[in-house]
């Protein structure tokens, strides 16, 4: 079969203490034709000069300087602008990869036209590179139809939260690291992929549900790093979280809360469904909000506090 070009798109900050490993880990992998697309955005320690080490020797890689920080969001929008390839993926700095996850990804999406990505199940690593714990595995969300893919993942979200202890134990970053796995280029270009505001990532994947299936390869192949210094855990104020995504200070911020609903309401609307199953992933939308109380309930707290 025809081998398309795949893109790792790497959106770089201040990433010195574990991007060797992980440019290591995407340089090795066995699939014989894919690039990787690297945008820094204005990192102040060594990361430039190890991409450069790296791309000396590995003609593969591309380089690019922003002028200014532009955020976390707009700079993982920019490695899907600079992508040439078919097939396109997100990668972290601090992340690792198994040398056979590219080839086994674009070999699911060519052999099902109606999956838009494919991910593998993964494990957390911790900051010297040991296996912490597994992470959510056996999503299921290859199911036939919009809505029933995108019930399937808000299913999930109620099953962690009924969960003696879901984010430790039972490994409830499972339910994101699909955004982490092999995208058709297109089909993500035709959402609005990262937006400026916090869990713009499970809207576009909600987004993604609804345009196709998604394969989940069954081996561990891929592994999340969990570290002082990660982005998330290190920004744990809701402004700071802003101020990453944004590169730029929030401000008071009105319903950031009712923002996700509409968000969500919109991302249906781009998809362009048919009229009945556009009505029920509408109705999946705002049953989210209803089957989940602790959600339905922070609307309510921030039409009463603003």
């Amino acid at each position: 079969p025809r081998l398309p070009l795949v893109t790792l798109g790497l959106p770089l900050y201040n990433g010195e203490a574990f991007l060797s490993t992980a440019l290591d880990s995407l340089i090795k992998q066995d699939y014989p034709n894919f690039e990787i697309v690297i945008s820094d955005n204005c990192s102040t320690d060594r990361s430039r000069e190890i991409c450069k080490e790296f791309g000396a020797r590995d003609a593969r890689i591309r380089f690019s300087q922003n002028e200014r920080n532009l955020g976390a969001a707009a700079n993982f929008n920019k490695v899907v602008e600079l992508a040439k390839g078919e097939y396109f993926a997100w990668v972290n700095h601090d992340d690792r990869w198994k040398g056979n996850y590219v080839s086994l990804a674009v070999a699911a999406l060519q052999s099902d036209p109606t999956a838009v990505l494919a991910y593998a199940r993964s494990s957390k690593i911790d900051g010297k590179g040991e296996i912490v714990a597994p992470l959510l595995d056996h999503l299921a969300l290859d199911g036939s139809g919009a809505e029933t893919r995108l019930a399937r993942y808000h299913d999930l979200f109620r099953i962690v939260d009924k969960t003696k202890d879901g984010w430790n134990t039972h490994g409830i970053e499972g339910l994101w690291i699909p955004i982490y796995g092999l995208l058709r280029a297109a089909a993500l270009r035709e959402t609005a992929m990262i937006g400026p505001y916090i869990s713009s990532d499970t809207i576009l994947l909600e987004e993604l549900l609804m345009r196709g299936k998604f394969h989940e390869i069954p081996e561990r192949l891929f592994f999340k790093r969990d570290h002082t210094e990660r982005s998330m855990r290190a920004k744990m104020s809701y402004d700071d979280r802003i101020d990453w995504f944004t590169g730029r200070k929030p401000g008071k911020l009105i319903f950031p809360r009712w923002r996700l609903l509409a968000e969500r309401l919109r991302a249906v609307h781009r998809v362009g469904l048919p009229s009945e199953e556009r009505f029920r992933c509408y109705r999946e939308m705002v049953g989210f909000y209803i089957r989940r109380p602790h959600e339905g309930m922070a609307l309510i707290k921030e039409i009463l506090i603003n």
